[in-house]
């Protein structure tokens, strides 16, 4: 068996087990019904709540906030790290601001925004935004100090214009180094919108979530916290693949 099945196998192993622990101790009143539900009544909660309308539009609110977000993040992210790159001087003063705002809570920037920009998605796009643009920046600014001196000889040699420049000599280099980052932009993205939502919005997710955690409501809780699980393995497994796919493609 190839070590990437083999892995594989021991990762749903792992899975199969944990549910079947969860299983036990919940039946058996080992775990409090207050903390957690039986996976078999998770995923009955499951059954009935995707096919309403409410799970729709949360659904709908949250993967659009959620893209949103990340396309804000990339379209400014890369231009950033590109000019950080360029203007060497720029990055070095700027680097360390662009880390701390990286560290701090972006929550506490909420009244100010929800005075601002009113009681929507935008302030909750906003903050997500800020999450996904930093690694992308940082990524883009590494991966293109990385690029071998040669590449920029050659272009030169060949009087590249500006245009082909970037295009035919960073793009290239620069994407297998880039993409993790634009991974984890999505995926700062994906934590931003929930995190917001749970505690702040009025729709999605992450709000249903948190309303019914408030509610005592412990079923239909996990059921949309499981909903989050999988749509983040859904993200982490596609994102994984591009990666590959654009990896493979530019050796």
């Amino acid at each position: 068996m190839p070590m990437t099945r083999r892995a594989a196998a021991v990762r749903w192993a792992i899975v199969a087990g944990l549910v079947v622990l969860l299983e036990a101790t919940t039946r058996t009143g080992l775990v409090d019904r207050s903390l957690m539900v039986p996976p078999s009544e998770i995923l009955a909660r499951l059954a009935s709540i995707v096919p309403t309308g409410q799970f729709a539009a949360d659904g709908a609110r949250t993967i659009t906030t959620i893209l949103v977000a990340f396309a804000v993040g990339l379209v400014l992210g890369i231009p950033l790290g590109v000019f950080l790159w360029r203007i060497p001087a720029a990055g070095r003063i700027l680097e360390p601001f662009i880390v701390t705002g990286y560290a701090m809570p972006t929550l506490l920037f909420y009244p100010v925004l929800l005075a601002v920009m009113g009681l929507n998605a935008g302030p909750i796009i906003l903050i997500a935004a800020s999450m996904s643009l930093v690694p992308i920046a940082l990524t883009t600014m590494v991966a293109l100090n990385s690029i071998k001196p040669i590449l920029h000889k050659v272009a030169n040699s060949l009087n590249a214009s500006p245009s082909q420049y970037y295009v035919k000599v960073l793009l290239p280099a620069a994407t297998p180094l880039v993409f993790p980052g634009v991974k984890l932009g999505f995926i700062y993205a994906v934590i931003g919108t929930i995190a917001m939502e749970f505690i702040l919005a009025a729709q999605g997710i992450g709000f249903r979530a948190g309303f019914y955690y408030r509610e005592l409501n412990t079923a239909d809780m996990w059921a949309y916290i499981t909903v989050v699980v999988v749509l983040s393995v859904i993200v982490n497994s596609i994102l994984t693949w591009l990666e590959k796919r654009i990896r493979r493609d530019m050796l």
